[in-house]
């Protein structure tokens, strides 16, 4: 059985209810773990698709922050409600370091911080995680001994008719020596990642049906330490996403130069992603 919030108020309380703050709910909201599927997935059991784009930057420690690919991505995933309250979310991205003017994808690259030849390396990334029922995620089983790692559905907030939802990961972990001459590279052996979406959804669109489509759009902060193939050595910094996107229920609604991009580096991606 799903928990659900307590619906405020009872009859002789309009005095008390007229002192809540404006952002508090008349109405309860449904269970966040499964607002939470909602917001981001399709209905139950069905593929779910999203289209985003943004800014990465780069900083060193002590620097002001630089403006270094455009990027665009594309997700689907797969929403599954537990017998528990729990949930278990598949999902696999494409995405692509652009050049901020063209948009075209970035085989090559001078990273501007260091003056070093670098090749991106555009990802196509697969994950599942297992929410509780509380909305907090199980460690992954193949995450290395002594990695940090949390995870959570954060509580949702109402604000007339606009309700917010997200998804914060934290994790910091040590990179074990390797053989091959880029890994080897002297670099800082600590990787550290906060990730930090939020979700916007319309009250009127929530009070549909579980079993309808629910509108929603994104954005996505983020923290991490320099990828390995950006080649900044010893040099202490950050990198950040910056994304805004939304969710889909057709492939029409994608910007089509991103579609004919996908089709191009991941043929047959679209039509059999492997989730």
């Amino acid at each position: 059985m799903l928990n659900r919030r307590n619906v405020l108020g009872f009859a002789g309380s309009a005095l008390a209810s007229a002192a809540l703050p404006a952002f508090a709910a008349a109405t309860a909201l449904p269970d966040k773990v499964l607002l939470y599927a909602r917001a981001r997935g399709e209905p139950q059991g069905t593929r779910g698709m999203t289209w985003y784009t943004g800014t990465f930057w780069g900083k060193r420690s002590l620097d002001a922050a630089v403006a270094l690919f455009k990027v665009n991505g594309f997700s689907f995933n797969r929403m599954e409600m537990q017998s528990d309250g729990g949930l278990v979310q598949d999902m696999i991205e494409v995405g692509f370091w652009c050049d901020p003017t063209t948009h075209q994808p970035v085989d090559k690259w001078i990273n501007p911080m260091n003056g070093l030849s670098c090749t991106p390396k555009h990802y196509k990334t697969p994950q599942t995680v297992h929410f509780d029922a509380t909305g907090h995620a199980r460690r992954p089983p193949q995450a290395p001994e002594g990695m940090q790692y949390d995870a959570w559905i954060t509580d949702p907030v109402e604000s007339g008719d606009v309700v917010w939802i997200g998804e914060n990961i934290v994790v910091k972990s040590i990179t074990k020596p390797d053989s091959s001459a880029e890994l080897t590279e002297n670099r800082v052996p600590i990787n550290t990642l906060t990730s930090l979406v939020t979700y916007t959804l319309r009250r009127k669109d929530i009070d549909m049906p579980a079993s309808t489509f629910l509108p929603c759009t994104m954005n996505f902060q983020s923290l991490s330490t320099w990828y390995q193939w950006m080649r900044m050595g010893q040099e202490l910094g950050q990198t950040m996403f910056q994304l805004t996107g939304r969710k889909v229920q057709s492939l029409q609604e994608v910007p089509p130069a991103l579609l004919r991009l996908i089709d191009e580096r991941h043929p047959g991606w679209l039509k059999d992603p492997g989730i």
